[in-house]
């Protein structure tokens, strides 16, 4: 009888547990997301709803920004043959810096955006610690495998903060009351009680020493990429367009940016058996991900462009009505630098898989100079001008991340 030496598991095979869950959980999530924005958007009106809205964006911020490379550095090191203690002095003061600073930047704005109303500090005050416990949270649910639970969380959050918002509308609430179902929605990950186990792990050996400079890495390179993806509208506007050139710059990236705002959720299940394979010394697997994930983002990139132009300004018309209509040109640079964005979400997960969040933020660094350059040296419409920045600005981000990857040795 012959035998045979067993298979090494292709990323393909190890992709596959859980995923179901983590699809269909976040497909609901956003959806869950747009109907809590149009149902407490239409009840209260654009002037009431407004602080809310700020509330909305300082927590996205933070989250993308800060939060989440706590959670992917928690399923990498829970993912890695030799799994150290979790940093969780390091966590606390992150989680505690980001409070403050979104306490303050609160404070500074009361009057402005937030019609003077103190109670918003406590909101803030409470909603961001809630955040970081929840990615967090998240993180050693997937960092441990437990990919369902993950998928049930970010489904829960999403459609608690919905069911809270209407039940509290019913009520006769307004934007106050409406804001701490914005905190409910993070308080649903205890639930699956994802800390189990961690304060014995805590007593070995400690992993303070080098995660504090990763997480600053990465931290460095999620801010560039967030100048890159959200700072248009501000730019637009500092280069002298009129307020409804910016509404409509706003407007069309946000509808183009659906697919990255659905892969944030996403990434968390191909990180493990990225991680798993640099610990089995697996890199040129990796390496032809890399290409393979390069090439694909390439011809996302020129397929977005020409369904951008072509069918663009039309679905931007039919949703939001023609006075957002864009030109076909702003349309085909949203499709394409967002479809650029999001493969490069899940393509710098190698990077991070393979510790190197140092090459990830000089990608990412790389990629907000360019995007500079280009604004610099652009023509006269103020739109078309950071709409091409935009879009270079994520080609040369994601060309680095392919390189760094593709050239990274073991």
């Amino acid at each position: 009888m012959t035998e045979t030496t067993p298979r090494r598991p292709t990323l393909t095979d190890r992709i596959g547990s859980g995923t179901t869950h983590m699809v269909v959980g976040t497909i609901v999530a956003a959806v869950g997301a747009y109907l809590f924005q149009l149902i407490a958007g239409r009840a209260l009106g654009p002037t009431e709803f407004a602080p809310i809205t700020v509330v909305w964006t300082i927590q996205f911020l933070v989250v993308t920004t800060v939060f989440v490379p706590m959670e992917q550095l928690t399923i990498r090191r829970l993912n890695t043959l030799d799994a150290a203690a979790a940093p969780w002095r390091l966590f606390l003061w992150v989680v505690a810096a980001a409070t403050a600073s979104s306490v303050a930047f609160t404070a500074v704005t009361l009057d402005r955006l937030f019609e003077g109303e103190a109670l918003y500090l406590v909101i803030v005050a409470v909603l961001i610690p809630a955040y970081g416990g929840f990615a967090l949270g998240r993180g050693l649910l997937a960092g441990s495998r437990r990919f369902r639970e993950y998928g049930w969380s970010t489904f829960s959050e999403s459609m608690l903060r919905l069911v809270i918002a209407v039940v509290l509308l019913a009520l006769g609430a307004r934007a106050l009351g409406l804001g701490w179902s914005l905190v409910a929605g993070a308080l649903v990950i205890w639930l699956w009680r994802p800390f189990r186990g961690e304060r014995a792990a805590a007593r070995g050996r400690s992993a303070e020493r080098g995660a504090a400079a990763a997480l600053a890495r990465y931290v460095t390179a999620n801010g560039a990429s967030q100048t890159i993806l959200a700072a248009g509208p501000l730019v637009v506007g500092a280069l002298g367009a009129p307020a409804k050139e910016v509404s409509v710059f706003f407007e069309t990236t946000l509808l183009f940016r659906a697919p990255l705002t659905v892969a944030y959720n996403l990434i968390s299940r191909v990180l493990p058996p990225f991680t798993r394979m640099v610990e089995q010394g697996s890199i040129a697997t990796l390496r032809r991900w890399a290409l393979r994930l390069g090439a694909g983002g390439a011809a996302l990139a020129a397929a977005g462009y020409g369904a951008g132009l072509a069918a663009g300004p039309g679905a931007v018309e039919l949703l939001l009505g023609a006075e957002f209509r864009p030109s076909a040109e702003l349309a085909a640079l949203a499709a394409s630098g967002m479809a650029i964005a999001t493969v490069a979400l899940f393509a710098q997960q190698m990077l991070i898989a393979m510790g190197a969040t140092g090459r990830l933020a000089a990608a990412w660094l790389t990629g907000l100079g360019m995007a500079a350059a280009v604004v610099w040296l652009g023509g006269d419409d103020a739109s078309l001008r950071v709409g091409r920045a935009f879009l270079a600005g994520e080609a040369v981000a994601f060309s680095g991340i392919v390189l760094a990857a593709s050239t990274r040795r073991a």
